[in-house]
């Protein structure tokens, strides 16, 4: 369980095939974050790097959510991916540069 801008959200794993997996184009998606039940659902298949990077992309949707950022689902989906791809890295260099620059 995590909050975002004072909304509780719940992480649930299920199997890979369960209909909370299931997306509008008729395929299972690895995770999905939902709206409406304040939850992320993700594949209890998943480990390691990839479990790490459908999470974090699944907690962006959840962020993009709960501060009510409305976006095409393509936008949507490419800032998911460059914050989970990417996101870590980018704060670590920021956090470098703040401390380089004497920034608190």
């Amino acid at each position: 369980m995590f909050t975002i801008n004072g909304e509780t959200w719940l992480i649930k794993f299920t199997q890979p095939y369960d209909e909370m997996l299931l997306m509008s184009s008729g395929e299972h998606s690895l995770g999905v974050c939902d709206d409406t039940l304040k939850t992320i659902f993700i594949s209890n298949e998943l480990k390691d790097k990839k479990l790490k990077l459908v999470l974090c992309h699944e907690i962006v949707h959840a962020a993009m959510f709960s501060y009510n950022v409305i976006l095409s689902y393509e936008q949507e989906e490419l800032i998911a991916n460059i914050i989970a791809t990417y996101g870590k890295e980018i704060i670590q260099i920021a956090e470098d540069m703040f401390k380089r620059l004497s920034i608190k």
